[in-house]
């Protein structure tokens, strides 16, 4: 029969305990990161369908995890509930944010915006002016106003426009072209190639360039800070090599520059006619 000595059965378990030990600790610091989104098309969207998330933000966040050496894993969920799940520890960190939030959690924020809102006005073919100038725009006239949506300071204080309160389901641009509102401030590209995108002709107009540009950033938990800055200097990498370009393209036809264009109304990018707002 096979006799092993005592001490060698010590110098073995010695030998995995200590030799295991790296390699646990490896792939425990490899985890996938965790992050929750709210649905924003075309940036972030689930749509149950099995296909998982998918969009642009997810796409540039998935390539910069994959390029630091990271997987990384996405869950859609209101914005409140993203929150208490990293305080739950159910998640690392929030997809995209505004820097106006303020959360209880100790978070470290991305170097570079993931994706910026642009907000641009909407109004009827009717109405009389062409082009953003300016608050006075809009003077006298009704603006819809979805309750729990974030719109800039200077709208909301703005004593020559009139909020229109409505719920988060109401049809906006439905209310706008039936008069019941002169004026929907909407996402840019939520409005090409959301779900409930513009197409056709619809008797309505986009007034540029923006009336306001908000970034909107990562944000992981505190412990995690090296695998953003990771993160980051792979963000900067596809910043230089034009890979943020490709995927741009990929979703919305155009590169980052054009559409950065396009809004600022300095320099109009030829697009897809179906891509744009008659």
């Amino acid at each position: 029969m096979f006799k092993v000595h005592w001490r060698q059965l010590c110098f073995c378990f010695f030998v995995v305990t200590v030799v295991g030990l790296p390699l646990a600790q490896s792939r425990a610091g490899a985890e996938a990161v965790r992050l929750c989104f709210t649905r924003w098309e075309p940036y972030a969207y689930d749509n149950g369908d099995g296909h998982g998330p998918t969009g642009l933000a997810i796409d540039i966040a998935r390539r910069a995890f994959e390029l630091s050496g990271r997987e990384v894993t996405f869950v859609q969920m209101p914005h409140s509930r993203c929150h208490i799940g990293i305080r739950l520890g159910l998640y690392d960190g929030i997809l995209f944010e505004s820097l106006k939030e303020k959360p209880v959690e100790k978070l470290v924020t991305s170097r570079f915006a993931l994706i910026n809102r642009v907000l641009v006005a909407v109004v009827r073919d009717s109405y009389p002016h062409t082009r953003y100038r300016g608050l006075d725009t809009f003077e006298g006239a009704n603006w819809l106003r979805i309750v729990g949506d974030d719109y800039p300071e200077k709208i909301i204080n703005d004593p020559d426009m009139y909020p229109v309160d409505v719920g988060e389901n109401a049809h906006g641009l439905l209310m706008l072209r039936r008069n019941y509102v002169d004026v929907v401030f909407r996402d840019l590209a939520s409005l090409h190639f959301g779900a409930d995108a513009v197409k056709g002709a619809t008797g309505l107009k986009t007034l540029l360039p923006a009336v306001d540009v908000e970034p909107f950033y990562m944000r992981l938990e505190e412990r995690l800070a090296p695998v953003m800055q990771a993160y980051d200097d792979a963000t900067a990498k596809m910043l230089s090599d034009g890979s943020i370009d490709r995927l741009f393209y990929k979703h919305l036809g155009f590169s980052q520059i054009a559409f950065n264009h396009y809004f600022s109304g300095t320099d109009t990018p030829v697009l897809p006619q179906d891509r744009l707002m008659p």
